[in-house]
């Protein structure tokens, strides 16, 4: 924290974390409002994460060329712009699902190319010896923006309505603008590519060097897992609450909080194993409490029931959250780092997938249905990865203290 550059992006990171998560409780409210329909929620889900599949592959031939604090600034003021035109249009009473999808869309393709990079950016502020704490300290924030965006967003649309909504989102990317402008290091890639034909080789470079290093391949893999059959639950959300559990915006609201109420106590969770677990098997352990409590959540018909499960999986996150980059930043050499980061967006890429498929489910078969037989299938899906990778589980240094 002496650091003012980390403070400065700290800050900024918890507010974008906070407007993320607001989003994702506004904007699915809004398409359920528009359409009445699961599956054209879940689509505004799938075209929030779908850039992340090709931009993870490409990311690095932009990024590496640019200073890692002008990235961020740049994409901090796409989202801002895409909100600032959902409120005009909310305004004037004019807004369409397609607004809607296609600012989600453009939100997704800024966040491909942001979040990697925002991470890749951590090291050099703070030195590789404390990037575990790094990414602690970022994820007690991130864990408040789970917590208190989702209760926040519905809030504003049950008091206020969704253009209030819309509008606070706004303010929210408009401070954490003014908050990175003081950004003043000049980092980026330690050798920036030096055409297109230099960008290939260095993709291919990245792809030999996940596929050799075991904790780093298991990361990804268990991402890909996590993704694909876990995280899309909070696509339906909105399903859940109106048609499951008989709620309106405000328990919407709640049962997103109380999914970051459980990722800030996982923290201390995290915390206390780092003593005597290394970061992959925390991470693991988190992906398998994270599929434990969806199970438990899609089988619940009491909404306090409901809010416990959420609880425990938001403490499986926690775990979950916080290994993801600090494996991957750990394990990867500095010239690594941006290619690495951006193979995990493009792990991250296969969630449009499950949205999609959880859209498909719900459909055919129901939200609950839906969310149950993919969470279950995750918790199988990571337990294999972690008995049959050999070599994943093995820990490069000592568990932290």
């Amino acid at each position: 924290m002496r650091s003012a550059d980390f403070l400065r992006l700290w800050l900024a990171n918890g507010l974008w974390w906070f407007s993320m998560w607001m989003e994702m409780v506004v904007f699915g409210w809004l398409a359920l409002t528009l359409t009445n329909s699961a599956w054209w929620v879940a689509f505004v889900a799938f075209s929030r994460s779908a850039p992340s599949a090709i931009i993870g592959v490409f990311g690095p031939i932009v990024t590496e060329r640019f200073l890692r604090r002008h990235v961020i600034l740049t994409l901090q003021t796409v989202n801002l712009c895409g909100v600032g035109t959902l409120g005009v249009l909310l305004a004037y009473d004019a807004l369409q699902y397609w607004h809607l999808a296609t600012v989600a869309l453009l939100n997704g393709c800024a966040w491909a190319l942001d979040w990697p990079t925002r991470r890749a950016l951590i090291p050099d502020l703070v030195g590789k010896v404390r990037v575990v704490d790094g990414m602690m300290l970022e994820n007690i924030l991130q864990s408040v923006a789970r917590l208190l965006g989702p209760l926040v967003a519905g809030v504003t649309m049950e008091r206020l309505g969704a253009g209030s909504a819309i509008w606070t989102l706004f303010a929210i990317s408009g401070v954490a603008v003014i908050i990175l402008s003081g950004v003043s290091t000049d980092s980026r890639s330690p050798s920036p590519p030096l055409g297109i034909g230099d960008s290939l080789r260095r993709m291919r470079e990245g792809i030999t060097f996940v596929r050799d290093n075991r904790p780093v391949f298991g990361v990804l893999l268990i991402t890909v897992i996590m993704n694909a059959w876990s995280f899309p639950f909070q696509a339906l959300l909105p399903v859940f609450a109106r048609d499951v559990l008989q709620q309106g915006p405000m328990g919407l609201g709640l049962l997103g909080s109380a999914n970051g109420v459980g990722a800030l106590l996982g923290l201390l969770l995290v915390h206390f194993s780092r003593r005597r677990w290394n970061n992959q098997w925390i991470f693991s352990a988190g992906s398998l409490l994270t599929c434990v409590g969806l199970c438990v959540f899609s089988v619940s018909e009491l909404f306090s029931l409901s809010l416990i499960a959420l609880l425990i999986s938001g403490c499986g996150q926690a775990g979950f959250s916080t290994m993801q980059s600090s494996v991957l930043l750990v394990e990867s050499p500095d010239h690594m780092r941006s290619r690495t980061m951006s193979a995990l967006v493009l792990a991250i890429g296969f969630g449009p997938l499950g949205k999609i498929q959880s859209g498909v489910m719900a459909v055919a078969w129901g939200a609950p249905l839906a969310v149950g037989g993919m969470a279950a299938s995750a918790f199988v899906a990571t337990a294999l990865v972690m008995v049959f990778l050999g070599g994943f589980l093995a820990s490069s240094a000592r568990p932290s203290h």
